[in-house]
């Protein structure tokens, strides 16, 4: 049974004008600034702008208008391929950053999916029938990548670069860092996945043991295949959350409550359904061949359910 979601945070005026895609926008803004070695009070003298404005700008407090956007980022010396990719950023209408477009399967390719997780202060995943993506050794990752592509497609080389690059924030020491990934247990026993299983679980194992990573395993019985969208919740340090709900081809991104709340609630149903951290450990060893597993009765279960 679905529980109630989870309460919104009580916000600031200023934070509740910040947006997934101004946030974005302000940390491109505060990175290029930086490579260039300049502090805000340069921005503000070459612009003639005033402190709070660049701030906010910055900060994702304030939707700036592109002209607003191209004047920052001239005045920043920004290189060009950055300058036209933040352009094209603040000219999408809401909607159009809310609907990314991607190569099928490859939503890798998307920078905001980058921008996500590495501002990211809490991440929970869900992918039905599949090991998460930031879980997914590179063989695994590069046959779900190559499932009915052409074998020549360069798009992979450069997905499945964006994939394991993506996967460093997992060994991340940030303050507070917190992910919690739900795997249906139908995943670790999938036929086309046959050939590279064996070390996509022992990595399974290897991750679970790191103390930020909650590895969490959906058992078959309680697997529900009604539900086949693959979907994301991040929360960063300033308690700003956004939602990503994947399709084949395109990505959403989600920020409004009312919009979330649906997946939020399927999170609680997910919480409430899943193994503990240690029998998911164990539900993982043993679809290992008997050769291959692990013992962990020894194990300290550092992990609670998320």
């Amino acid at each position: 049974m679905f529980k109630a979601a989870p309460e919104p945070p009580a916000k600031s005026r200023c934070v509740e004008e910040s947006t997934a895609k101004s946030r974005e926008i302000g940390s491109a803004l505060r990175r290029a600034r930086k490579r260039s070695g300049l502090f805000q009070a340069d921005i503000c003298r070459g612009l003639d702008w005033g402190a709070p404005k660049v701030s906010r700008l910055e900060s994702g407090q304030r939707d700036g208008s592109t002209l607003d956007i191209v004047a920052y980022l001239a005045r920043a010396g920004t290189a060009p391929a950055e300058f036209d990719r933040v352009k094209r950023l603040a000219e999408l209408p809401a909607n159009g950053y809310d609907l990314q477009r991607h190569p099928e399967n490859m939503p890798d390719l998307l920078p905001t999916l980058d921008f996500l997780h590495s501002s990211a202060k809490k991440i929970k995943v869900y992918e039905p029938r599949r090991i998460p993506s930031l879980l997914q050794t590179e063989q695994y990752a590069e046959v779900m990548l190559r499932a009915n592509r052409n074998p020549k497609d360069p798009l992979v080389k450069d997905a499945l670069q964006a994939r394991l690059s993506r996967q460093e924030v997992l060994k991340g020491v940030r303050s507070g860092f917190d992910t919690t990934f739900y795997i249906d247990e139908v995943a670790l026993r999938d036929p086309a996945m046959r050939d590279v299983l064996e070390e996509q679980r022992l990595q399974l194992m290897m991750t679970a043991s790191i103390p930020h990573c909650h590895v969490h395993v959906i058992p078959t019985d309680s697997f529900d295949e009604d539900f086949q969208t693959a979907f994301s919740f991040f929360e960063d340090y300033d308690k700003n959350s956004a939602l990503t709900v994947h399709t084949a081809t395109a990505m959403v991104v989600l920020d409004e409550v009312n919009d979330m709340t649906p997946y939020l609630r399927k999170l609680n149903e997910l919480r409430e359904i899943a193994l503990s951290a240690r029998e998911s450990i164990q539900r993982v060893n043993r679809s290992q061949p008997a050769t291959n597993r692990i013992n962990h009765d020894s194990t300290n279960d550092h992990h609670s359910k998320r």
